[in-house]
This record gives C-alpha cells, sequence and structure tokens, in this order.
C-alpha cells in the first residue's frame, strides 16, 4: 500500500511539473510587444515584462524563452487622472516594493503641437509589494513637469543612493526632442529641484532631419566602470535605432557624449539592460519597430568597455 502510495505521489508530482511547464506556451519568437522592459526577480528567480490594454498585463518566463500570461496587474480606476496611451510600462523593484514607469494622457487634448492638438501626456507611478499586482497609482497625478508632453520616464539610483528619474520631452511639441533627469525623494513621491537637461535628439550625429526623437533612456555601468546610456530615435540611414551615450563625467549630469548606435542596421529599438539569473548582462527592445514588433533579447557583451550586441535568445 505504502509503495502504491509513493507512486501515486510521484505521479502527481511529474503530472503538476509538466502542466507547469506546459503554462509557458508563448515562445519569445511569438511574443509581439513593444518596449519590452524586463525585470529580473531576484525573490522569484522569474523573468517579467508588462504589455499595454488599458492598463497593464504581466507576462512571466523562467529562461527567457518561454513565456505565460500571469494576469492583468493594473486596471485603472475611475479617478485615475490617465485615460488612454498606457505606454512603455518599465517595471522595477525599489526599496523592496515594485513600481511601474509609464506614460499617460489625459482624455482632453489641451495642447496645440506640431502634428495638431494633444493631450498633456506625462508620467506616473504605479506601485505594488507584490510583482502580481495589484498595482495602484503611488500620487494620483503627473510627475513629469506640469504643461510639458513628456514619455518614457524610468529610474536610476546614482551610487549614493539618490533616485533619479529620466524622461523625454516629446518632439512634437520641441521639435527637437530632448532628454531629462530629475531628482526625486526617496519614497519617489515628489521630485527634487528642477530637471536637468542632458541633451537633445539633434546632438545624435545621424538624426533624421525634421524628426529629432527621444525615446526610452536607459542608464547603466560597464564592466570597467562607465556610465552609459541606450535611448532610440530615428536614424537618417534607415529605421529605428538604439542609440549610445556616455557621461565623461561617470555621473547621471553628464556632459553625455553620442557614441554609434548599437544596431545600425536594423529597424528595431526601445532597449534596456539587465542582469540574468547566470550572470550575463543582456538587452531587450522590440523589432522590427513597425508591423510584428517581436519582443527581441540577446546578450550584451563589452569589448575596450563599450557594449556591443551578442547572439539572440531563441
Amino acid at each position: 500500500m505504502k509503495k502504491l502510495l509513493g507512486c501515486f505521489l510521484a505521479l502527481s508530482a511529474f503530472l503538476c511539473a509538466a502542466g507547469a511547464e506546459a503554462d509557458y506556451d508563448m515562445d519569445i519568437s511569438d511574443f509581439r510587444i513593444r518596449d519590452p522592459y524586463i525585470l529580473a526577480d531576484d525573490a522569484s528567480q522569474k523573468y517579467y515584462t508588462l504589455r499595454s490594454d488599458n492598463g497593464f498585463v504581466l507576462y512571466e518566463s523562467e529562461d527567457l524563452k518561454k513565456w505565460r500570461k500571469v494576469g492583468k496587474c493594473f486596471a485603472p480606476a475611475p479617478d485615475f487622472w490617465g485615460k488612454r496611451d498606457f505606454w512603455a510600462p518599465d517595471l522595477i523593484k525599489y526599496g523592496g516594493k515594485y513600481y511601474i514607469f509609464s506614460t499617460f494622457s489625459p482624455a482632453e487634448n489641451t495642447h496645440e503641437t506640431l502634428i495638431g492638438p494633444q493631450g498633456e501626456r506625462a508620467c506616473s507611478i504605479l506601485v505594488s509589494d507584490k510583482v502580481d499586482g495589484p498595482y495602484k497609482p503611488l500620487v494620483n497625478a503627473p510627475i513629469t513637469p506640469k504643461g510639458w508632453i513628456c514619455l518614457d520616464a524610468t529610474l536610476y539610483v546614482d551610487g549614493d543612493g539618490q533616485p533619479w528619474m529620466l524622461f523625454c520631452r516629446e518632439w512634437i511639441q520641441v521639435r527637437d526632442g530632448e532628454m531629462y533627469a530629475q531628482k526625486l525623494s526617496k519614497d519617489l513621491k515628489k521630485t527634487v529641484g528642477k530637471p536637468i537637461l542632458l541633451f537633445k535628439a539633434s546632438s545624435y550625429r545621424y538624426a533624421r532631419d525634421g524628426v529629432c526623437v527621444t525615446d526610452a533612456p536607459v542608464v547603466n555601468r560597464s564592466p570597467d566602470g562607465t556610465l552609459y546610456m541606450t535611448w532610440s530615435t530615428q536614424d537618417n540611414r534607415g529605421g529605428y535605432v538604439i542609440a549610445l551615450a556616455v557621461s565623461e563625467s561617470g555621473k547621471i549630469e553628464g556632459p553625455w557624449v553620442q557614441l554609434e548606435p548599437l544596431n545600425p542596421k536594423e529597424d528595431g529599438g526601445h532597449a534596456m539592460v539587465f542582469k540574468a539569473f547566470d550572470g550575463r548582462t543582456m538587452i531587450s527592445y522590440h523589432a522590427p519597430n513597425s508591423k510584428t514588433e517581436t519582443m527581441t533579447i540577446r546578450e550584451l557583451k563589452f569589448e575596450d568597455g563599450f557594449p556591443i550586441l551578442g547572439e539572440k535568445v531563441q
């Protein structure tokens, strides 16, 4: 009887494991998603990313190759200030909690821009005690400057533990897109001081005339300590690219020097960099920028301190 019970328990464990594995039914080659920001969560030893859907839907992976849908982790309440867009959600762990930095717009078109009336597109921060939510507004208001049309906010914490928000001011308002750093309070609820202009899109040597886009600033350090930024823009030789800049001072304030792009021949971008659980440095982005918008994950290697794209996860 004991032997039979043992066999039954072993079979049950096997079936449960097989079922759990089957849950990861989405191959990375079929994962259509824009702006894929990946959180490597030490607590669960799993990878997470978000997809926009009038709120945010959470996806999870154990190996970056196979993914599964966890479910909706943020559904806006009727009184939430953001009514549309829900763009570029960055999922970040900070101070023991999970935060989403994202872009929203109100319902009303109150600002004249180069492409016609627009809402005051801005960035806000959501928070949860658990990676799968539910998330709620940290403060139910934009954290980017009033009157500005902004997008793609994210978090950077410097060596002194000071949190900074990086964000872009849209070309549709200023023509030559702008990149900013803004000090935040330690609880991320408010800004400290004024935003600092880091550079304009036209500082990129291959900037497309008349379309000077700034997207997706993400800052990291290379193995030799160089502070570098990946960001995206339209290249005058082709499509959307991952631009690369380094800080001469080694500090977020710069000055920032533009280098050659990471993927000059590929129409893809809006990248971020993370550490895999096996210690490799990885980069995620969507490519191509038009049509399929497939999530792409590659190893990021370094030569003479500078990052280059490595093998693709597939």
